[in-house]
């Protein structure tokens, strides 16, 4: 929203249609959508707004197996401008970030007091949070495969800019279908394995697609297809 509106102007609808542009472009948005809940709230408790905005948001974690989730996950398509940026990401996090939250730690550490001890704490989690994203985005290019990008106008594909029609808001959109190390959801530039991208994906002009969101499903009709260059 911007940090010039003031959280009084917040509506119920424009948090459910951001919770919603979340499941579309993000997919698993469930930690953002936590932190967001917990925002509400906070503001409700601090009565900076006249109800909890938040009550309605539902968490939502990605099930199935950790099979099933290796299977999904075989092959990323992204271009090869994406695959780069994959590895830049995680040169940075093994180079930089982790060995600066290893110091961090191993300084908490020697504070033994462990039961009150926040700076261990804090580091802690950091430094499984960081392990994490190294984690990931070793899966991610270990299962990629680079592709080119779509040139045609015909289909939807990687690197297509598609206009849709939202069908229930009736409200133009437009996203950029890109790579996961390409993903800029403030550019409407989006992951392809979104739910939205794997909808749109091979999809023509006129086709209507539904994606999946938390409060049920969305219906978009694609308006126009471009190459986005």
């Amino acid at each position: 929203m911007g940090p010039e509106r003031p959280v009084a102007q917040i509506t119920k609808l424009a948090v459910e249609r951001y919770q919603q542009y979340l499941a579309d472009t993000v997919g698993d948005a469930a930690t953002r959508v936590e932190a967001l809940k917990v925002f509400l709230t906070d503001l409700k408790t601090k009565k900076l707004t006249d109800t909890n905005l938040g009550a309605g948001l539902r968490v939502r974690r990605k099930g199935g197996s950790a099979q099933a989730r290796r299977e999904e996950a075989a092959v990323l398509e992204l271009t090869r401008e994406g695959l780069e940026q994959l590895h830049a990401e995680l040169q940075h996090l093994e180079t930089e970030v982790a060995p600066a939250v290893r110091e961090d730690l191993a300084a908490a550490y020697q504070d033994r007091d462990f039961r009150e001890n926040a700076p261990y704490d804090e580091a802690k989690r950091r430094m499984g949070e960081v392990q994490g994203q190294m984690d990931r985005l070793k899966s991610q290019i270990k299962a990629a495969r680079v592709v080119e990008r779509e040139s045609s106008n015909e289909r939807v594909g990687l690197g297509s800019k598609v206009v849709l029609r939202d069908l229930q808001f009736d409200e133009e959109l437009d996203y950029v279908l890109v790579g996961p190390g390409e993903v800029d959801t403030r550019n409407q530039r989006i992951s392809i394995q979104s739910p939205v991208g794997s909808a749109l994906k091979d999809r023509a002009v006129g086709a209507i697609v539904e994606v999946d969101i938390p409060s049920g499903k969305a219906r978009y009709r694609i308006e126009k297809i471009e190459h986005a260059g």
